[in-house]
This record gives structure tokens, C-alpha cells and sequence, in this order.
């Protein structure tokens, strides 16, 4: 079978093996202000592992995959580049390989590129943009979506400056739990997330709690959920949910397990994105907007829901990437809706 180099046909496919830059120095990304997760036992994390055990094994596995994870910093280097050390690598057959394993580049809120790894990647890249700023820039690089990071360095130029970038607006994070869509199957790239759309509109700082598979509503999730410190929190495991059953089991007493410790907290609730619905759908549906009709009948006064088909309705047969999850397009509906709603909640937080 004959395989083509991509590469020898456009130079725009090629990646690069090896930094170009010899006067590089790398800095730790500990030494910055690293949002979404934490450094634990020699690989980021989004939750402890301890925590995570405690819900599920897979929970446990799936929690030190970065989705979320951003370094924000400031410099006036011509370059940045990336050292990355990686636990493991995750690639996934309908995912985007830029997405699960590469790392992309805003500086401020204008995408500055993408570091996209070799197809052979197996523990280590090492790659450069080329930024051709003047003077200070703000910077925000994202980690992959789904593969586990155990060390991460950025480079700038020798005699040029780094340091930290000013907070959030929004200082206190949101937090996002869901299945696979919600860590961020299948963006092109990590900035694509509908949560990173979110966080550079309203300039907020947020958790991914996405666990692609194995986001079941269990009650050790929702009570770990319900003593983090946050401004909104937004849920949706519709699709990891065995059957409408199970939503009848867990969502509305998920939900109440965090209203109870949080009797302010702004929480939006969605269901799957998916606009063309079968009976099955509609059932699930409708378990969980009785979740959110009954917090109503309650007086709860900070609560939303959004479906599915409301959120794609205008990008109906271009959202999906692969009929389950979205792709880009799907990405850029969903932030505008859920975005909308967090910004009547928590613009003032």
C-alpha cells in the first residue's frame, strides 16, 4: 500500500522534529499560573487521584487527562516554544490528533497556532511558533484534550522575559461536568472546546470535568462537585447515561445534592447535543427537564436548562463530527448558548 508524506507534497503539513531555536530557555510551567489542574505525583491532574478512585476506576484514570488545562503568561519573546514530556498519549480514531495530543497558542484572545505533534509522538514534543510580537503580549496556551502531561516547559527567547499574566475577570472558576463532549471530542484543537470558547468571551477561569464514557452522575461525583468553590456549574451526562432510567436515578439528585450546599449557585443544565431525536431521546429529555421544572416549582431562581436541539438547531447537519459528538461548528453553537446564560449569571462575579 502506498502511504504519501503529507509533508513532501505541502510543506503547511509538516511538523517540526526538534526546536529550530538555539537560544531557547525553558521554563517550568509550575513557575507560572497553570488554571484547570493541578500537579500531582509527577503528572496534571483535574481532580486528586484519591477523590477520583473513590467515584470510579476509570473516573480515577480518565482524571489526569488535561482537557481544560491552561498556562497563562506574559512575554515579550519573538517565540514561544514547548517542551512537553508526556505519561501517555491518547489517539483516538475520530478525534482530531491536534486535539487529543497537541497544544494550541492564543496570545490574548487571537489564535496564535497550533503545536502540532509528529504522527509518531509517543512521549515527548518539542516545537516552536513563531509570533513576531512587539514588546509584552498576553499569552494563553491549552493543553490536550485527552493524553496525560507529566512535565511541561515553555520556551522563550535568551534575554527576553516571562512572567505571570493578570488573573480572570472572572477570578472564580466555573465548573463543567459531563461526558466526552464536555472534555472536548472532537474539537480540532483544545482552544475549540466549547468551554475555552467560553473562558476567552467572558474571561473566565473554569474546570473541565469531562470523563468521555464515564460520566455517570454517581452521588461521590456530585458531592465532590457540590465542596468545590465556584461561580456557575454546568452539567450534562445525557449521552453516558445508559438509559433514561438511569437519569431518573441520578440527575435530579444530583442536582439537588448541590443546590443544598449551594443555594445560590447558578447552575445550567443541558441536555445532549443532538437536534434529530429518536423516542429513546426524547424520554431522556424529558427526565431532565423535569430536573429543572421542578427546581422552577421550587422558586429556585438561579437554574437554566438548554437542550441539545435548541444549542445546534442552526448548525443541525454541520455540528457532528461523527453523529455523536461535535465538531467545531457544534463547539461554537454550544458556547454561544451556555455562554450567554453564564454571562447573565456570573459577569459580576
Amino acid at each position: 500500500m502506498l502511504i504519501k508524506d503529507a509533508a513532501a507534497i505541502d510543506k503547511n503539513f509538516a511538523t517540526p522534529k526538534g526546536v529550530i531555536k538555539e537560544d531557547v530557555i525553558y521554563h517550568n510551567a509550575t513557575e507560572l499560573d497553570v488554571y484547570g489542574v493541578t500537579y500531582e505525583d509527577g503528572v496534571y491532574r483535574r481532580m486528586s487521584y484519591d477523590v477520583a478512585k473513590r467515584i470510579s476506576e476509570n473516573v480515577a484514570l480518565i482524571s489526569s487527562e488535561c482537557a481544560g488545562g491552561r498556562v497563562r503568561f506574559v512575554t515579550d519573546s519573538p517565540y514561544i516554544a514547548i517542551y512537553v514530556k508526556y505519561r501517555s498519549v491518547a489517539k483516538v480514531p475520530n478525534y482530531s490528533f491536534s486535539a487529543t495530543l497537541g497544544f494550541d497558542l492564543y496570545a490574548g484572545k487571537r489564535y496564535a497556532g497550533c503545536f502540532v505533534p509528529p504522527i509518531d509522538t509517543t512521549d515527548v514534543l518539542e516545537s516552536v511558533l513563531d509570533v513576531n510580537a512587539e514588546g509584552a503580549q498576553e499569552y494563553t496556551l491549552n493543553f490536550p484534550v485527552c493524553s496525560e502531561i507529566s512535565e511541561l516547559y515553555i520556551g522563550v527567547k535568551k534575554g527576553c522575559t516571562i512572567g505571570k499574566a493578570p488573573a480572570y475577570t472572572i477570578k472564580t472558576p466555573v465548573v463543567f461536568y459531563g461526558s466526552s463532549t464536555t472534555q472536548g471530542a472532537c474539537a480540532s484543537r483544545p482552544g475549540n472546546t466549547y468551554e475555552n470558547i467560553i473562558s476567552r468571551a467572558l474571561d473566565c477561569d473554569y474546570v473541565n470535568l469531562g470523563f468521555w464514557g464515564n460520566a455517570m452522575g454517581e452521588e461521590e461525583m456530585a458531592k465532590y462537585i457540590a465542596g468545590l468553590t465556584m461561580s456557575a456549574f454546568v452539567y450534562d451526562y445525557d449521552y453516558n447515561a445508559p438509559d433514561a432510567a438511569h437519569l431518573e436515578a441520578t440527575h435530579e439528585k444530583m442536582f439537588k445534592i448541590i443546590r443544598e450546599r449551594n443555594p445560590d449557585l447558578p447552575i445550567i443544565i443541558l441536555s445532549a447535543p443532538k437536534y434529530y431525536l429518536d423516542e429513546t431521546d426524547k424520554k431522556r429529555v424529558a427526565v431532565i427537564e423535569k430536573t429543572y421544572q421542578n427546581a422552577i416549582k421550587s422558586g429556585d431562581k438561579s437554574v437554566c436548562f438548554i437542550t441539545g436541539a435548541e444549542m445546534l438547531k442552526d448548525v443541525k447537519d454541520t455540528a457532528l463530527a461523527d453523529n455523536v459528538h461535535p465538531g467545531d461548528s457544534g463547539f461554537i453553537s454550544i458556547a454561544q448558548f451556555v455562554g450567554d446564560a453564564l454571562k447573565a449569571f456570573v459577569q459580576n462575579k
